[in-house]
């Protein structure tokens, strides 16, 4: 589970040194217990980044290229603390860095904030007050209510999507070197996070809860138009985000009370089987 989520889904399956070396735009390694300085003999610490509200980032490493923009998915490794210490979530244990989406509500407010200040290769931590946070009622048994959160994290990459009709975006996030895309009649299962955009974002669906992954048949079974149009560059055991305009989705009909009209959504989708 992504702790930065904001809905409770099972298991989908990070020195007090100032001294900078900004050739190699790196700083010592940064100790958990303690700030860095905001300024070095008078001048704004670039490694620093800290707003009105409390939002705070620290950089280990900083990069000057391939600024992280809203809607980008990046290919992560972190660690989620409270801030008095316990580790509640990582990706430690995957081996492998995660995926995250901006802009779908898959990660509370300071953290996607933080993000959206960093840059591709990045590695530092996001230190997030308790109101851009789980706030008054904190997460679940793990993070205690009006509790700081710090997530140390590194930006392994930026994932470039592949633009395909009506708008259609598929951020590739695992793939394979073999297999054939999908063809006409053929069924597809696969799990799913469905997310909203707009001012009510964040997740309305997923097949975790019925303890099923999800099938239909390609490009003939009345799914939004999005999902066939998306599915047609993936391959078995493959993995993407599915950005898809409402035009391609639910338009302006919406979908009941889940899904306001001429609403974008995003399907967070793993392929199991094309058969």
């Amino acid at each position: 589970m992504y702790s930065c989520q904001l809905d409770g889904i099972d298991d989908q399956v990070e020195d007090n040194s100032i001294i900078q070396n900004l050739g190699n735009d790196t700083v010592d390694t940064i100790d958990e217990n303690m700030l860095l300085n905001d300024t070095i003999n008078g001048e704004a610490n670039e490694m620093v980044f800290q707003r009105d509200d409390g939002l705070r980032v620290e950089w280990e490493i900083k990069k000057e290229e391939n600024k992280i923009e809203l809607n980008d998915v990046v290919m992560v490794n972190y660690t989620a603390r409270v801030a008095a210490g316990e580790v509640y979530d990582t990706n430690e244990k995957l081996g492998k860095p995660v995926p995250l989406k901006s802009n779908i509500g898959m990660m509370i407010p300071g953290w996607e904030a933080g993000l959206l200040e960093m840059c591709e290769g990045d590695k530092g931590r996001i230190m997030i007050p308790a109101s851009l946070g789980y706030g008054e009622d904190g997460y679940m048994t793990v993070v205690p209510p009006r509790a700081d959160i710090i997530v140390d994290i590194e930006i392994v990459s930026i994932v470039k999507p592949i633009v395909l009709d009506d708008g259609v975006k598929v951020y590739k996030w695992n793939s394979v070197s073999e297999g054939k895309t999908p063809e006409k009649n053929q069924e597809i299962t696969f799990d799913y996070f469905a997310y909203k955009k707009g001012k009510e974002k964040g997740m309305y669906d997923n097949s975790y809860q019925n303890e099923t992954a999800f099938s239909f048949k390609y490009q003939n079974a009345s799914v939004v138009d999005g999902l066939h149009i998306g599915m047609s560059v993936m391959k078995e055991g493959e993995s993407a985000f599915f950005e898809i305009p409402a035009r391609a989705g639910y338009g302006s009909k919406g979908l009941l009370d889940l899904v306001p009209k001429n609403t974008d959504i995003v399907y967070d989708v793993r392929i199991e089987s094309i058969l």
